[in-house]
């Protein structure tokens, strides 16, 4: 790639992003190797390759510190529903898809229900009006529950006999075992070009970095490696956690880590994430704890035993306290770790959850989308658990001031592959005191990832030494209201020094 010098742009880097850095840098290879001002009228530099950034803003390229890479470019190839706003829509893109699509199932993505105008999910015999012909699957879209019609139902009584509807949906224990069961028979092609699509909406949106956490329960040790093989390619970084309670396949191929949405409980939207009093819209449940303490305690040694990193999945304030718990007893046990085991989501600590995450010295991957969707006093948050308890959910400030680190995060498809959603939702976090400033809301985004995957000193920066990983914005988001945050786009995206298409009409139709 030799040698060649970026100038006419505003470079910004952080900690402190406001403050324009540099204004020229050359990048050797696919590292940068100097940055300055006016670098471009220096006797040393007067003979390299020159790009002209056209005085756009740069900065650091962003990362993903949570997405299920290959369910993400699944949703590209299926029929899209996060944009539906009442049943009638929902069933009218079923019949469309079906008439475009020839496969032998009808996959349906992000169906929401408290977006809806009706505030339910469809049922049965009317997912059976739209399309009757072959089997169709609806994932909710916190992927914890699904809604099937009769030719799915059909199929799951035949590969699982015990699976039971509940209200006409799948969910806990069914819907992993016919989810995982459905994911491992879609053809390899199809997967890849999942992936690639994947890919290819990570870069339009300017992220070069994805932490994928893939396996378990939604795909194969197969799958796994199909995943980890693609994003070792080059042009695209991905950093793979296997979704696993055998750490064989990481030890195999090298991966310093474990787990991901390996699940304590499950999901507010589904009313199984599992909580301390019951949920406010059903109080005949409270959620569920999928793993006792003896699995987690075990998980932990396991790990801290074989020099592993540990990611697991707590969302609801029992889970996230027994998950702490596990992190504090191992830390006692086997003293601190290179890097922190993770706590992925972690959307209703308890005061002492957070004082014991700091004292494990945890890391916390967290979706501040969540709180765009689903925050404040009229949305699913405040539905499920009640106005009390969604005030308390994704306490950032709170979480920061304990000096806990937060990596943000999507955990796409659940919300779109999209860093400047997430940075709208940590600077406008419904309730005021929790929001973080833009700084910090960049940082989670551009620096956190690398840091927690061990990649910091290689990765999240434009300083000699580190990737060349950047993106140019026209807009400076420093300049922008903080309420429109989200609707900032990158222009133009470079992995190590070469520019990469951010051609949105690749993409799939939703």
């Amino acid at each position: 790639m030799g040698t060649r010098l970026f100038h006419h742009c505003s470079g910004r880097d952080l900690p402190d992003p406001a403050r324009p850095a540099f204004n020229s840098f050359v990048v050797s290879g696919n590292l940068v190797t100097q940055v300055g001002f006016g670098l471009e009228g220096h006797t040393a530099w007067k003979d390299l390759p020159r790009i002209d950034l056209g005085g756009a803003v740069v900065l650091p390229a962003f990362a993903d510190s949570h997405v299920h890479f290959l369910q993400t470019g699944l949703t590209f190839l299926g029929c899209r529903l996060e944009a539906a706003t009442s049943l009638d829509e929902v069933l009218d893109r079923l019949r469309a898809h079906a008439v475009r699509s020839p496969d032998e199932w009808l996959l349906a993505w992000n169906l929401d229900e408290t977006m809806l105008r009706e505030k339910r999910l469809p049922t049965v015999a009317e997912i059976d009006r739209a399309v009757a012909d072959r089997p169709v699957w609806i994932s909710r879209v916190d992927l914890h529950s699904a809604i099937p019609n009769s030719r799915a139902v059909a199929w799951a009584r035949r590969v699982h006999p015990p699976a039971a509807l509940h209200h006409d949906y799948y969910y806990r224990d069914d819907y992993v075992v016919l989810f995982s069961r459905l994911m491992r028979d879609l053809p390899r092609p199809m997967k890849e070009r999942a992936l690639e699509l994947a890919r290819r909406r990570c870069l339009a949106r300017g992220i070069t970095t994805v932490h994928a956490l893939e396996g378990g329960w939604a795909a194969t040790n197969d799958d796994v490696e199909l995943v980890a093989d693609f994003l070792a390619r080059p042009g695209f970084h991905g950093v793979v956690y296997h979704q696993s309670d055998d750490p064989g396949l990481a030890r195999r191929r090298g991966w310093p880590r474990l787990g991901g949405c390996l699940m304590v409980d499950g999901s507010f939207g589904s009313r199984t994430a599992a909580l301390a009093a019951p949920y406010a819209d059903d109080p005949a449940t409270a959620g569920v704890v999928y793993r006792d303490d003896a699995n987690l305690e075990r998980l932990v040694s396991l790990c801290a035993d074989q020099g592993l990193q540990l990611a697991m999945h707590a969302i609801g304030d029992v889970a996230i306290d027994r998950l702490v718990a596990a992190y504090r007893a191992g830390r006692r046990r086997h003293g601190p770790r290179p890097l922190g085991n993770r706590i992925e989501h972690c959307e209703l600590p308890t005061s002492a959850a957070i004082a014991g995450a700091a004292e494990a010295g945890a890391l916390l991957a967290v979706q501040p989308a969540f709180e765009v969707l689903w925050g404040g006093p009229t949305a699913m948050y405040a539905r499920r658990l009640g106005p009390d308890r969604a005030r308390r959910t994704n306490p950032f400030r709170t979480l920061r001031a304990h000096g806990l680190p937060l990596a943000g995060g999507s955990d796409s498809p659940v919300t779109p592959l999209d860093p400047f959603l997430g940075i709208h939702g940590f600077v406008n976090h419904p309730t005021p005191e929790e929001r973080l400033d833009l700084s910090e809301a960049l940082a989670a985004f551009i620096v956190a990832p690398h840091a927690f995957a061990g990649e910091d000193r290689l990765r999240g920066h434009l300083r000699p030494g580190y990737i060349a990983d950047f993106v140019c914005l026209s807009r400076d988001p420093c300049q922008v209201p903080a309420s429109r945050l989200r609707d900032l786009r990158v222009d133009r995206v470079f992995v190590g020094g070469q520019e990469v298409s951010t051609d949105h009409s690749q993409e799939e139709p939703a």
